[in-house]
């Protein structure tokens, strides 16, 4: 049986909520948006809910009607406020029950379903959506039940359950972010209601009793394991209630557990630990930019939260790829400029390009350079075009703009690979720098050109005894006092910026 994984979302004509020019595709098992509050999160993850129908018996929260979503459970107008109309969604599915056609004789395939409300009338039938296990936890997941009306009146009508099964996986998996050994867990019921209830050694306690983590990281698994394989599972602010070690402990058990089970998660954030525990095709930063909503995938967490804060009060923004380039600028920038700069480690040659054009569109006063991987060079024109896919129209200045705001590494590879090349050439320092003698230290930097791409400071780190960054930062400051003259056009290139 299909997945039917939801690939893409694809808001092709209209508005919803001030969201629009959106398109989002989905790689990862588990997706976050970040952005400003007002940016448009909880209305992506309003769309993704409604991608899917459901059969009837399907798993639904104990509150819900029906066992699927449709925008007017998320879309709501008060009288004097203007209907949504002229829109259309497009859903991408990978799916193998498509019904089979001329273009598509197997029925399989990632193909799109489209949802439609033109002016005046309604969406267009639910019922054509493919079939699939839908739940979205709001942020009342939270709410300890000692606050909850419907808990607080059952209170003493709670009664034990039959076991679903599971009850030991959720407990272990609890137990683990928790740092907690659980003897027993489970769910008392009332009517639609349930009550967790777990016990430690003599200690006996409930819901009631249970913090606001506890209680969302119960409700969290029991639901992935109550829907069944499959399903998606859509989240608002998916931190809540966790401080930031039992986030990190709580997105590797939720990884582990969305692998047993199948379950794709989307979900939205304003936590750092989050956004670094999942890879760049997995995060998302969501923010309007000349009234038109901009979504840049691949953007560093560092980069995404300061963004969401008060600006630095440098006078130059760098942007750069990853942490080597970051360290390569710190090598080679004086003291004195260093400290007049802000470098910012982005994620990606693509988001850099978006972010400089962002830049751009907004007329920001303060001065922005990008500075990409020596191998970004073939790649300027495909740099260029994400930057004005970005800006959408710009002036006929922009490529003019563009170009005096964008530098390079030195070097035709990336830096990593660049700098190990380097630091060959330069054995002997390289053998004071990593306290080794000559001849190992050709052969442990060879051996670590041959790790493949970014991961060569990774291999010297295991063969010296350090720490990656610690080999990256003593690696660069011996290329960049071996070869000054490898980086004076760079160098020039900031420092004209801050004339």
């Amino acid at each position: 049986m299909s997945k039917a994984l939801l690939r893409r979302i694809r808001l092709q004509t209209g508005s919803l909520r001030g969201v629009n020019s959106l398109d989002i595709p989905f790689s990862y098992p588990i997706t976050a948006f970040a952005g400003i509050n007002g940016a448009g999160k909880s209305t992506i993850l309003a769309l993704a809910c409604c991608a899917y129908h459901a059969h009837k018996n399907s798993f639904k929260l104990p509150r819900r009607k029906n066992p699927y979503y449709t925008f007017s459970d998320f879309f709501i107008q008060h009288r004097e406020e203007q209907l949504p109309e002229g829109i259309e969604i497009r859903y991408w599915l990978a799916y193998d029950g498509w019904k089979k056609t001329e273009s598509n004789p197997e029925g399989k395939g990632i193909f799109y379903q489209a949802r439609r409300k033109n002016k005046g009338g309604k969406w267009n039938d639910y019922q054509s959506r493919v079939r699939k296990t839908v739940v979205f936890l709001g942020i009342e997941r939270i709410v300890p039940h000692s606050e909850r009306s419907q808990s607080r009146s059952y209170s003493r009508s709670f009664s034990d359950a039959k076991p679903k099964g599971w009850e030991t996986k959720v407990r272990e998996a609890v137990g683990f972010i928790l740092g907690k050994k659980y003897d027993d867990f489970r769910y008392l019921e009332h009517s639609r209601y349930s009550l967790p209830i777990v016990k430690i050694g003599a200690l006996t306690y409930s819901g009631f009793n249970m913090g606001a983590g506890e209680n969302a990281l119960f409700e969290i698994f029991s639901t992935m394991y109550s829907c069944g394989e499959r399903a998606l599972l859509v989240m608002d602010e998916i931190e809540l209630g966790l401080h930031a070690k039992a986030q990190k402990l709580f997105m590797i058990k939720l990884k582990e557990v969305c692998q047993e089970t199948g379950t794709q998660v989307i979900c939205t954030t304003h936590s750092r630990e989050i956004f670094e525990c999942l890879p760049d095709d997995a995060r998302y930063f969501v923010e309007t930019v000349a009234g038109k909503t901009k979504v840049t995938s691949g953007i560093a967490p560092d980069f995404a939260f300061t963004k969401m804060g008060a600006p630095g009060g440098n006078e130059l923004d760098v942007f750069v790829e990853d942490e080597v380039a970051k360290s390569i600028l710190q090598a080679i920038l004086p003291a004195a400029t260093r400290t007049r700069v802000s470098i910012r480690v982005i994620g990606s040659a693509t988001a850099i390009a978006r972010q400089l054009a962002a830049h751009y569109v907004r007329k920001d006063k303060r001065s922005t350079i990008a500075i990409f991987d020596g191998d970004q060079k073939v790649k300027e024109s495909d740099n260029l075009d994400h930057a004005k896919k970005m800006a959408e129209n710009p002036g006929s200045d922009f490529k003019q703009w563009y170009g005096e705001r964008t530098g390079y590494l030195p070097g035709d590879t990336w830096p990593e690979a660049w700098l190990i090349q380097k630091a060959i050439e330069a054995k002997e320092l390289a053998s004071v720098a990593l306290s080794s003698d000559e001849d190992a230290v050709i052969g442990i930097l060879e051996y670590g050109l041959q790790a493949g791409k970014h991961n060569e400071f990774y291999e010297v780190a295991q063969n010296v005894g350090l720490d990656k960054q610690q080999c990256v930062e003593r690696i660069t400051a011996t290329v960049a006092a071996a070869f000054p003259g490898e980086f004076s056009a760079l160098l020039e290139f900031v420092m004209k910026q801050l004339d």
